[in-house]
């Protein structure tokens, strides 16, 4: 099974041979600018993906959970959160992400966790950031009027990590 994947990984890397090949994508949900996505994510291309994602509980991303279950992240306790797939809100209706996090033991970059962050603290709320990452490859799925990311996960290794 390793191998397979270090076949794909070599297959879908082709000629690539360093970092500045890798895409960084590091934001903030929502964004300065209401309705729009982060200028961060408006430049995200098709390829290897390093992604970092800080999402205040205003778009708190869907989720599929490891069992199969479909639900949000609501009174998520602090730490790691066991998901399948995350389906994050980017603060526009042009551009949706589905990430699929993988398996922990072969994508060990990759992680959903909810974080404390005493800047997001209200009466109603205790705190609490959601924040995506990991290694990823992207693909864009043209729908009308708006893109649709679809965030496949990749070895650490693919990223620069372990190397």
């Amino acid at each position: 099974m390793r191998f397979a994947i270090t076949l794909f990984l070599a297959a879908a890397i082709g000629g690539l041979s360093h970092a500045d090949q890798i895409a960084i994508i590091r934001a903030d949900l929502p964004g300065p600018i209401p309705h729009e996505a982060p200028i961060a994510l408006q430049g995200l291309r098709e390829g290897i993906v390093l992604l970092d994602l800080r999402i205040a509980p205003e778009l708190e991303p869907s989720v599929v959970l490891s069992d199969g279950r479909y639900g949000s992240l609501e009174g998520c306790e602090f730490g790691p959160v066991d998901a399948k797939t995350v389906v994050v809100g980017t603060g526009s209706n042009h551009m949706i992400l589905e990430v699929r996090m993988g398996n922990s033991d072969l994508h060990a970059a990759n992680l959903v966790s909810c974080n404390y962050d005493p800047a997001l603290i209200t009466e109603s709320g205790a705190g609490h950031m959601t924040r995506v990452k990991g290694c990823f490859l992207a693909h864009a799925v043209s729908i009308p009027t708006a893109v649709h990311w679809r965030l496949n996960p990749l070895p650490a290794e693919a990223c620069g990590f372990g190397d």
